[in-house]
């Protein structure tokens, strides 16, 4: 949906090749497969996911899938979003090889490699970026081979934060397995309170962010219809605010509410897109 929102951005440009978006919305769904593959692959084989923990796909976990077929599955998936990109690439130019080659490494080495960025802390700030801005720039250009487009990169702040505030939701409930499984997600490195207050603040910025691209111009006002979805966010505050500590039941449900906060607003992102175009 981020990405869907940032191609629409090209209503009304000039030589926009409508027929490239499906092409570059499955190699976006390719790499979003493989990134997911990969971190409950890592997850387990790294001994963060036990049998008993629920909130991942227990596929690895449970030995319905062994680490090494679950690799292979992931670097399938990576390898078909690259050569998606290079047909991209042939029609548009070099960026979207820069963008496309970014995104698969951000992918990878969110869970992957010695240092994967979600145990170094960084999770969150990666995300913000990898599915925002890069999503929604990378969708634009895909359409019309323009490397930077404002519009479409700053709109992807949005949607970006929220995955984050997903990330940040499902590290503040993690907390506890997390430092017993000796694994350093920047909640962890936080504390429970500095932690929620994160997940509150990306949650604000997100918002904030249709307002900035109104008042700068870049769209017009039915950009602001996600916030609509307001109460919906309200709910997950009351949630978090609600947890007693570390551990707590109530955050349990938090990331996946999230992420589907997350489709709400992005759907009413992608109208709000189109009707500032038309």
């Amino acid at each position: 949906m981020p990405a869907l929102a940032g191609a629409l951005a090209a209503i009304g440009v000039a030589g926009a090749e409508w027929a490239l978006l499906p092409v570059a919305l499955v190699a976006l769904l390719f790499v979003h497969a493989g990134t997911d593959v990969i971190n409950d692959v890592e997850d387990a084989a790294r001994g963060v996911d036990s049998a008993e923990k629920i909130d991942n796909s227990r596929v690895f976990n449970t030995g319905l899938m062994s680490i090494v077929e679950g690799r292979r599955l992931a670097l399938a998936f990576f390898a078909g979003a690259f050569v998606l990109g290079l047909v991209l690439v042939v029609f548009q130019g070099p960026a979207l090889l820069v963008i496309g080659i970014l995104g698969i490494l951000g992918g990878a080495g969110y869970s992957a490699g010695p240092r994967p960025l979600k145990f170094a802390g960084l999770g969150e700030a990666s995300i913000v970026f990898l599915m925002g801005p890069l999503l929604t720039q990378g969708a634009y250009t895909a359409v019309t081979g323009d490397a930077f487009h404002p519009p479409a990169f700053w709109v992807g702040f949005a949607p970006g934060l929220l995955i984050a505030a997903t990330i940040s939701g499902n590290n503040l409930s993690d907390i506890p397995g997390d430092r017993a499984a000796g694994v350093r997600t920047l909640a962890v490195r936080l504390g429970f309170d500095n932690a929620r207050v994160l997940y509150l603040a990306l949650l604000a910025l997100a918002y904030a962010t249709p307002v900035i691209v109104w008042v700068a111009g870049l769209f017009w006002w039915p950009v602001l219809l996600p916030l609509l979805t307001l109460p919906l966010a309200k709910g997950r505050i009351e949630q978090v605010r609600g947890a007693r500590g570390e551990g707590s039941e109530e955050l349990t449900t938090l990331p996946l509410r999230t992420a589907q906060l997350h489709l709400a607003f992005s759907v009413l992102l992608v109208a709000g897109v189109v009707l500032s175009r038309i």
